[in-house]
């Protein structure tokens, strides 16, 4: 490193910190030539601590200085650590001309033999209590199941087995930075516990060697170091003393430990999975000497350790996953396939912002726009879609920094997982993270201060290692892999039912073609029917009629029940309820001033298509004679229709009239009663009976069993009288989804004269469901079909928030209503308000209040 170059952060990354030629002095080295076993280089020490007195010149035999024997038993502890980063130990072991023990532990790298040797303190006993002690530590150690157990059982476990001061674990950050996620202390000190450490304490070069180097011991930080010699000559490479336990420490790190008050450290090396993962890192307030065999043990307990605390993260990671994988299960279970999966999606995307700990979520889909949450815009989170579909093809793309990608500042989000639904087509769900606006705790300020030196300017460690605190701002949580992980998997669930809904659609397409074919085949016969119908009854009813304006008018109603009994034919359910068919014809006759003229009363039963639209003819034929000669032609005529199951099964109406004209026996049978007995005797071999009493017309038909069924066991009565009342909307709170703004303030009016106090109008989804965040109403009226879309998604938020809905619909059925939903009372336009004010008022009795999905990711 030149000395004279600028001043930055990156001069302690290039600090040559392998190659110091010296080392500590709790040791000494020898540098052997593995093919002729004669010295290369020593140590100042070897001397002293081996009793050799002769000049240590490189080519002097290596016997001559330690004795044959160890000379012999280092060349076969050479030749078993051949491989990279392998060492081969030699425990209690002496010299001639000394009477000590001593340790050694033996290298070779780039064609150099290491043999490093220490005293041994206690003549044996050290290994015996280091392999006890690894034993113990490591089986306490496989008790826990969680990161954050092992790191905390693992710290109290090494400072038992090694007696520092201070034990912590270590834990590197996305950035580099580290954070201490265990430890173990003597009570005299202070706590770094939840502290972080700037990723500039430990230097890129240095982290490379604790990669290959998994165990380093600093015994004295004031210790002078001891030169390698004969120093080297000009133009010879340093001795890389990579492997070797001994190396000496920088300069820079000595004085970083004596800022902490640290004289002595043990660092143990936290692989995972190839990765420097963290650190065990061990603190002394004073010199102190692990001896080897201890060193040795730590390092297969940190070997160990790696392995658990890879163990425990994996199964985190597969609890975790398998806890989303079912949560996933169960969303994706509610997207249809047979419906819109934009629309689907967009009712679900609270549920998928919770599978990553979002804050909100958005959809670009069919090239349309919607977000929920905390979200960005859709300018600013397509432009930056742009850069995920270039750094990510088709992959998902995550960011916990926004402000590295955009130009202009964004408020509150500041994280963003692009998962890709479509590459062809750009289609992306994207979740958002806020700001995590908060405070690191910095073991000292993350700045290295400039001083001046005898070698020049040089960054040095911090002078005083209080508790700095940074703000950090501009920031999400990151993403984990877990959540890139559950991302890739949303990606291939959604990609897996697009390309299902897509099979499918092709085969309801060739479906939906042959079903066209027969149903224009049906049609073109119904019709030819209908028509022949339509001039018989033109024909007879020019017959009876008196004028031209008495003709017209009884077409006008025959044609009106032949349409809704075509209705009914086309119904894709499988029968009519009799009372809606007495409805229908009764609402024509009731108004305010007379509401009870009318009165219905009888169970819910249900007819099927045949019978329903024979009976369809049948009751408008009575109701329009009723209005023409009988109790409906006078302001105080009455009406009452009853039905009722017998117990045969058949279906039996009663039909009264009273305080009408008197009743004239007639002369001939006209084509209404033709009508009406051949309709029922002849197409459905019913009963009918009719008495032309003096106090008003009596009439009974019976529908044979087979076309008859009961609905549900509960008895309905409506009448007009009491229909309003019966079906009260007081203070009722209603949300009306219609495209079409006259027909939703015909509604709105509807529902104000029923007692509605709170009515909202929305013309479209996005409208709606924007509603819907702050207005809560107490029931819904959904328009299905609003021009080229639907309010499907409206119905399935409405679901998640347990607020019941009704459907209105301009069709004769509910086909166009998906089977999820055909379970939904409808209402046909024109608005009948009876009989809306009944379908809400059984949608309000049936309602079940839910959980709130969007609002609890406001």
């Amino acid at each position: 490193m030149s000395i004279s170059e600028p001043v930055n952060l990156t001069n302690c990354d290039r600090e040559p910190i392998h190659i110091p030629g010296s080392i500590q002095s709790h040791g000494a080295m020898l540098v052997i030539d593995p093919v002729s076993q004669r010295l290369m280089y020593a140590s100042s020490n070897v001397p002293s601590l081996t009793g050799y007195q002769g000049d240590l010149i490189p080519g002097t035999d290596i016997s001559l200085i330690v004795g044959e024997k160890n000379a012999h038993d280092f060349r076969n502890a050479a030749a078993k650590a051949r491989e990279p980063g392998l060492s081969s130990i030699i425990i209690g072991f002496r010299f001639p001309r000394l009477a000590g023990l001593f340790d050694a532990i033996v290298h070779t790298h780039q064609g150099k033999t290491f043999v490093e040797f220490e005293p041994c303190p206690d003549h044996g006993q050290t290994a015996r209590q280091a392999l006890d002690l690894t034993r113990s530590v490591i089986h306490r150690l496989g008790r826990e199941d969680s990161v954050e157990r092992a790191a905390s059982i693992g710290a109290k476990l090494m400072r038992a087995m090694l007696g520092y001061d201070r034990v912590m674990v270590y834990r590197f950050l996305h950035n580099g930075a580290g954070r201490v996620i265990a430890e173990a202390k003597s009570s005299a000190l202070g706590s770094f516990l939840g502290q972080h450490f700037p990723a500039s304490d430990i230097p890129v070069q240095a982290r490379k060697l604790y990669i290959s180097n998994t165990i380093r011991m600093i015994s004295d930080t004031a210790s002078r170091p001891v030169e390698l010699m004969p120093a080297l000559e000009v133009g010879a490479d340093p001795v890389d003393m990579s492997f070797a336990q001994l190396r000496s420490v920088s300069p820079i790190h000595c004085q970083y430990l004596n800022n902490m008050g640290v004289a002595a450290s043990l660092s143990i090396s936290i692989i995972v999975d190839g990765a420097l993962w963290g650190l065990i890192a061990c603190h002394h307030d004073t010199p102190k000497v692990t001896a080897l065999p201890l060193r040795i043990g730590s390092e297969l307990f940190g070997q160990y350790f790696s392995l658990h605390i890879a163990a425990c993260e994996r199964r985190a990671t597969l609890r975790a996953a398998a806890e989303v994988r079912t949560k996933l299960d169960e969303l994706v279970s509610r997207l249809s396939t047979n419906n819109s999966m934009r629309d689907d999606l967009i009712a679900q995307l609270p549920e998928f912002a919770k599978l990553v700990s979002s804050h909100g979520a958005a959809l670009w889909m069919n090239d349309h726009w919607f977000q929920t949450g905390d979200a960005l815009n859709e300018q600013t989170t397509r432009a930056l879609l742009e850069i995920a579909k270039q750094q990510a093809p088709g992959d998902v793309w995550s960011t916990a920094h926004l402000g590295r990608h955009l130009d202009h500042p964004v408020a509150n989000v500041a994280g963003m997982i692009a998962i890709p639904l479509s590459v062809t087509f750009g289609e992306y769900l994207v979740l958002f993270r806020n700001e995590e606006a908060h405070q690191l705790e910095w073991a000292g300020e993350p700045a290295k201060t400039v001083v001046r030196t005898p070698f020049g300017e040089r960054l040095t460690p911090r002078g005083s290692f209080e508790t700095w605190r940074e703000d950090v701002r501009g920031q999400s949580t990151p993403w984990t892999e877990i959540d890139l992980s559950v991302a890739r998997a949303i990606a291939t669930y959604l990609r897996d039912v697009i390309l299902r809904q897509s099979e499918i659609s092709e085969k309801e397409r060739i479906r939906t073609d042959q079903r066209r074919r027969i149903l224009n085949a049906e049609l073109n016969h119904r019709v030819k029917n209908i028509l022949a119908l339509v001039k018989s009854i033109a024909r007879q009813t020019g017959m009876g009629a008196k004028n031209v304006e008495d003709y017209a008018q009884t077409l006008e109603g025959r044609l009106r029940a032949l349409a809704s009994a075509h209705d009914q034919s086309l119904d894709g359910s499988k029968s009519g309820l009799i009372g809606a068919l007495m409805e229908t014809e009764a609402d024509l006759y009731r108004d305010d001033r007379a509401p009870d003229r009318v009165i219905l009363s009888g169970p819910r039963l249900g007819l099927d298509h045949r019978a329903y639209s024979v009976l369809s003819l049948v009751i408008h034929e009575m109701m329009t004679n009723a209005a023409k000669y009988g109790a409906l032609s006078t302001p105080l005529g009455q009406l009452r229709i009853d039905w009722k199951l017998l117990s045969s099964g058949e279906c039996a109406i009663s039909w009264l009239e009273t305080g009408g004209p008197m009743v004239v026996q007639p002369t001939r049978t006209g084509f209404g009663t033709k009508l009406i007995r051949s309709s029922l005797e002849y197409d459905l071999r019913g009963k009918v009976h009719i008495e032309h009493r003096s106090t008003g017309l009596f009439a009974t038909f019976v529908l044979p069993a087979a076309y008859v069924g009961v609905a549900d066991i509960e008895a309905v009565v409506v009448d007009g009288a009491h229909a309003r009342a019966l079906f009260s909307l007081d203070h009722t709170s209603v949300l009306v989804v219609e495209d079409q703004s006259l027909i939703a303030m015909d509604v709105e009016d509807t529902l104000r004269s029923m007692g509605a106090e709170d009515v909202r109008l929305a013309g479209d989804p996005e409208e709606a469901l924007h509603t819907l965040l702050t207005f809560r109403p107490q029931v819904a009226i959904l328009d299905f079909n609003l021009g080229a879309i639907t309010s499907e998604a409206i119905a399935e938020q409405l679901t998640a928030l347990g607020i019941p809905f009704i459907f209105m619909t301009g069709y004769s059925d509910q086909s166009s209503i998906p089977e999820r939903f055909q379970h939904i009372e409808f209402v046909r336009k024109p608005i009948n308000d009876v009989a809306l004010a009944a379908k809400l008022s059984t949608a309000l009795a049936q309602s079940t209040p839910r959980h709130d999905p969007v609002r609890s990711q406001l």
